[in-house]
């Protein structure tokens, strides 16, 4: 008996961790463009992601047809989800580090991208249970 606590105590304090281990649903997000800022959410934009100890991939679509894909290795460090993109179909993200403020609150994630003090993008995603 002991033993099994033992071990729901090893993976609660690893999900308490890392609370981003799962699937993700997007559910909105605002992102800076050189025209101003734009807006997204589902179900017009539909994007799942999936994150495991030490990878993360994304697929997205708009108006059901396929928009982005991409992928690599992230951390977490305090309050920060930093993702460095490996692959994918937007050349320009291949090999980039960003650096996520986030918090996780009742089953969202929110999370902000700012570069250089200037505004990125927020978005939010909801858990997949």
């Amino acid at each position: 008996m002991r033993f099994l606590a033992l071990i729901a105590a090893c993976i609660s304090t690893n999900l308490m961790a890392n609370p981003l281990v799962g699937t993700w649903e997007f559910v909105k997000g605002e992102y800076a463009t050189p025209e101003g800022r734009v807006h997204a959410a589902s179900p017009h934009v539909t994007s799942t992601k999936i994150i495991n100890k030490t990878h993360f991939s994304y697929i997205t679509s708009s108006d059901n047809k396929f928009h982005y894909a991409g992928g690599g290795t992230y951390i977490v460090k305090d309050n920060y989800f930093i993702e460095t993109v490996t692959l994918g179909n937007v050349e320009s993200l291949i090999g980039r580090k960003m650096a996520f403020t986030f918090e996780v609150k009742d089953s969202l994630w929110h999370h902000k991208l700012v570069e250089d003090g200037k505004f990125i993008e927020y978005e939010v995603w909801k858990r997949v249970e």
